[in-house]
């Protein structure tokens, strides 16, 4: 037994030296070609050191196209205030400096009436003023006109409805337009204007 192990310790001494030196001659060849003698630490290192940047760089690109996809869905999102147009007022279109009533009818002693003496009776505008005053109506000024035959009932340009309503009441005839009324200065009224004839309102309703 003794004899059996003091040989086979050289031996076994003889393989390692054997295998080391292949080793060494092995390295020293792959070197001398320029070739690492080991390739797996420094490759894998590398590979994983890329693979993080690349995943680095990813994470940075997908965040920028993120900020920049809601800056742009935020400037673009359109004004959704509603616009309230502005109230028009209460006489619009209705040309009565202050005759129409809340529901948009005229009222005839809402309506200032200019009376006017028409065919030249000492004192007959005066007189109808005083007249209408007390049955209700609503008397702007007296002054004259010329060359009126029968009472009528004139209006400026914008008051026709006033003047309607006006001719309606006392009973008279349609109303004319200051412009087609002859004798009757455009001056003469502020928008409707009763111009007394030689009847006078004795045809009228008061």
């Amino acid at each position: 037994m003794a004899r059996l192990e003091t040989r086979d310790q050289p031996t076994s001494r003889a393989e390692d030296a054997t295998e080391e030196h292949l080793d060494d001659w092995f390295a020293r060849r792959l070197q001398s070609q320029g070739i690492p003698s080991r390739l797996g630490g420094a490759s894998t290192s590398r590979l994983l050191a890329l693979g993080g940047l690349v995943l680095a760089l990813l994470a940075f690109l997908w965040a920028l196209s993120s900020v920049g996809a809601h800056t742009s869905t935020s400037s673009t999102t359109p004004n959704t205030n509603p616009v309230t147009a502005p109230t028009p007022p209460a006489n619009a279109g209705g040309g009565g400096n202050g005759s129409t009533a809340h529901n948009g009818k005229v009222r005839w002693n809402n309506v200032t009436v200019d009376i006017l003496n028409g065919f030249g009776g000492q004192g007959a505008a005066a007189s109808a003023a005083s007249q209408l005053s007390q049955k209700g109506w609503t008397v702007g000024i007296t002054g004259n006109a010329t060359g009126i035959t029968s009472t009528e009932v004139v209006y400026l340009p914008g008051h026709r409805k006033e003047a309607r309503v006006v001719a309606k009441k006392l009973g008279l005839g349609s109303p004319v337009p200051i412009a087609q009324a002859t004798g009757v200065p455009a001056d003469a009224t502020k928008g409707v204007a009763l111009v007394l004839g030689p009847d006078q309102l004795t045809h009228a309703t008061l």
